[in-house]
């Protein structure tokens, strides 16, 4: 911030003055420098004329690539977000941002290996900080030219473990990310976890200044209008910077509040898909509507399921309900009997 200048000498002159007989006191406090401005990146706007790219590699379309059948359509056919989960999944990161360049197409992917990523005593996730930022130094070289969407590390910031340690490492991977040229959206947690004001002084510890914005409802199931009138609020305390939804299963919000199924949240049987994925200019401060998430992938061994992995019985259910849809589309989904998937061992 650049501070005023001073047009009153007189007055300083009159204040000298009565200094000089002993008559007046001037408070130390008028001599201490005003607070820091906080001063964010100019904005990409990645979104605005893009086209997103759609991903036919995703778990979804492998799975009916080897079993066939159209009713997955409305899924496979449509942009989805790729995880980055660990250094393995880095080398296929380099196919899919040179086809996505040479589609002309802009593509989504999401950072996940923070160091004790789901604040397990670092029984998930990168082992240290150093693992850590080569990780991001590798993804970087992987995307290489492609310029890309990142939405970073679900979860990390609204966990209960979030730290100035942990909220260090992200900004820094942000900042690097950003000088090469990539729009990151930190990931900000939905409307019914934490406070708007805990939330922006989090994301301020992480990086925001040097980010394009942040990321709602990120594999959760809040509506749609909720997590925007959330993220706007948020929006007017972190500079104005825009955000995405996740839209990918909240199709019908968040399930009922069951006390004799505390595990309802896990493999809901009321969920549908909710807005197709789109860069959005009819909602001031909101960049796009993205199924980052992906569609179909199983919340775990709950709810009628056996694996954590894509399953077509949950894309049939999120498709089946998703009231969007072309009716034919939807009755197609009901009448498909795919078999249920399991993990090995």
């Amino acid at each position: 911030m650049t501070r005023a200048r001073r047009t009153v000498p007189a007055l300083v002159l009159a204040l000298v003055a009565l200094l000089a007989v002993g008559c007046v006191h001037v408070p130390d406090t008028t001599l201490r420098p005003e607070p820091p401005a906080v001063r964010y990146a100019p904005p990409l706007h990645p979104f605005r004329g893009a086209t997103l790219h759609v991903d036919r590699e995703t778990a979804a379309a492998r799975w009916q690539a080897a079993h066939g059948g159209s009713w997955l359509d409305p899924v496979t056919g449509r942009p989805q977000a790729r995880w980055v989960n660990d250094p393995r999944d880095i080398p296929a990161v380099a196919t899919l941002a040179q086809r996505a360049r040479q589609r002309g197409e802009l593509p989504v992917l999401v950072a996940y290996w923070i160091p004790n990523r789901g604040c397990g005593n670092f029984r998930e996730g990168a082992p240290d900080a150093a693992a850590y930022r080569e990780y991001v130094t590798k993804l970087i070289r992987a995307l290489g030219r492609t310029r890309s969407v990142v939405v970073m590390e679900p979860d990390a910031i609204a966990a209960d473990c979030f730290d100035a340690a942990r909220g260090k490492l992200i900004a820094d991977a942000t900042a690097r990310l950003a000088k090469a040229g990539h729009a990151v959206y930190l990931d900000a947690g939905h409307a019914r976890w934490r406070s708007t004001g805990e939330t922006a002084q989090r994301l301020l510890t992480a990086g925001i200044t040097a980010a394009e914005g942040f990321a709602v409802n990120v594999a959760n199931r809040q509506t749609t209008d909720e997590s925007y009138r959330w993220g706007r609020e948020l929006s007017d305390l972190v500079g104005g910077r825009e955000f995405v939804i996740d839209t990918s299963r909240n199709g019908v919000g968040p399930p009922p509040d069951d006390p004799a199924r505390d595990d309802e949240w896990c493999n809901p049987a009321r969920q549908a898909l909710g807005p197709p994925p789109r860069p959005v200019t009819d909602r001031p401060g909101l960049a796009a509507l993205l199924w980052i998430k992906d569609p179909g992938e199983s919340d775990g061994k709950c709810g009628g399921e056996r694996t954590y992995l894509f399953t077509p019985t949950q894309a049939r259910t999120l498709i089946a309900a998703a009231s969007w849809l072309p009716a034919v589309q939807r009755a197609a989904a009901r009448a498909a009997r795919p078999a249920p998937v399991v993990d090995a061992g």
